[in-house]
C-alpha cells in the first residue's frame, strides 16, 4: 500500500510539473490587439458594440486605445489601467464613451465607464472577458457592458498604440508593414489556393488607382494583393477607410491579374471586400470574396490604340 501511494504521488508531482512547464509558456501579458462585441446589459434592443482594444504594457502600467462603433460610425478614445499577473486582472481607469441612447455621433452625450477584465490565456488563445461599468454618477442610467475580446495573433508582434493618424480617410500602410516571412508565407499560401475570376477589364490608361474597402460590416477582414503575382499589399486589415494604391500595366502580357489573397475569414466569414478601380475619369466597382481555397480574381488589359 505504501509503495502505491509513493507511486501514485510521483505521478501526479509529475503532472503537477507538466502542468507548470505549459503554464510558463503562456502569455502573461495584455499586449496586442484584442477585438470581440460588447452586449449592453439591457432588456430593450439595442445595437452592440463592435470593438477592438489595442493595449501597450509596460511593467504593471497599461496604456492604449478603444475602438468601437457607434450607430455607423467608428469612434475611439484613450485607455489607461494597470494589469496584475498574479490574478491576471486588468483594471482600466474611466474614459468617456458614447450614452447608447444617443442618435448619433455627432449629436451624442458622453458618460464615463471603467473596465474590470480578467486575461485567460491558453495555448490556443488569448481572451480578455470582463464588463465595462458606469461611475457613481451614472450607475443607474448606463447599463454594463459586457466584452469578450480575443487576441489576434496576427498583430501582437508590430503593435504600435501611439501611432499617428491617417490623414483624412486613407490607411497608412507603412504602419502596419509586416515582416519579411510572412510576405514569403502569403505568396506560398496564394500559389495553393485555386484563382477564381470574376470580372473581365479592358481599360485605356498605362496606370490605374484602386482602392479597397471592407464590403458592409467591419469584421477584421484582413487581406493582401497580389498584382501579377507579386505582391503589392502584404496583409492589412481592412475597414470604411480606403486602402489606395497605384499599379503599372504590364503591356507585354495579354492579361493583367489582380487577386485578392485571404489572410483570415473575419468575424464573418467570407473575406468580402469592395474594390475600386479608376482609369482615368472612368470608375470600375467590383466585389470580391476570398477564402482559404480561392483567391477573388480580375483579369485586365489596355485597349490596343
Amino acid at each position: 500500500m505504501i509503495f502505491c501511494g509513493m507511486l501514485k504521488l510521483k505521478k501526479l508531482t509529475a503532472t503537477l510539473i507538466g502542468c507548470l512547464i505549459l503554464h510558463s509558456g503562456i502569455s502573461q501579458n495584455v499586449n496586442g490587439h484584442w477585438y470581440g462585441v460588447g452586449m449592453l446589459q439591457t432588456s430593450l434592443t439595442y445595437q452592440n458594440y463592435l470593438s477592438e482594444m489595442v493595449l501597450q504594457q509596460k511593467g504593471k502600467t497599461v496604456a492604449g486605445t478603444l475602438h468601437y462603433y457607434f450607430r455607423d460610425s467608428l469612434v475611439k478614445v484613450k485607455l489607461s489601467g494597470v494589469f496584475d499577473e498574479g490574478s491576471r486582472r486588468l483594471r482600466i481607469k474611466p474614459f468617456p464613451v458614447i450614452y447608447y441612447q444617443s442618435p448619433s455621433v455627432e449629436n451624442s452625450i458622453d458618460c464615463f465607464v471603467s473596465g474590470d477584465f480578467t486575461l485567460v490565456a491558453s495555448k490556443t488563445e488569448s481572451v480578455l472577458a470582463g464588463t465595462l461599468s458606469g461611475d457613481a454618477d451614472h450607475r443607474y442610467t448606463v447599463p454594463s457592458i459586457n466584452f469578450r475580446l480575443k487576441r489576434s495573433n496576427d498583430t501582437l508582434d508590430w503593435v504600435k498604440v501611439d501611432e499617428p493618424e491617417p490623414k483624412q480617410d486613407t490607411v497608412a500602410l507603412a504602419v502596419a508593414t509586416p515582416p519579411a516571412r510572412q510576405e514569403v508565407q502569403t505568396m506560398e499560401e496564394f500559389g495553393k489556393r485555386t484563382k477564381v475570376f470574376t470580372k473581365e477589364l479592358e481599360l485605356t490608361g498605362p496606370t490605374l488607382r484602386l482602392e479597397l474597402y471592407d464590403n458592409g460590416q467591419i469584421d477584421y477582414d484582413s487581406v493582401s494583393l497580389i498584382f501579377n503575382d507579386k505582391l503589392i499589399l502584404p496583409k492589412t486589415k481592412l475597414d470604411h477607410r480606403a486602402i489606395r494604391l497605384t499599379v503599372q500595366l504590364d503591356e507585354s502580357l495579354e492579361f493583367n491579374e489582380l487577386s485578392m489573397f485571404a489572410e483570415n475569414l473575419g468575424m464573418i466569414p467570407p473575406n468580402t471586400a469592395a474594390l475600386i478601380i479608376y482609369d482615368g475619369k472612368t470608375r470600375y466597382e467590383t466585389f470580391l470574396s476570398s477564402d482559404f481555397s480561392k483567391n477573388a480574381s480580375i483579369r485586365i488589359r489596355r485597349k490596343k490604340g
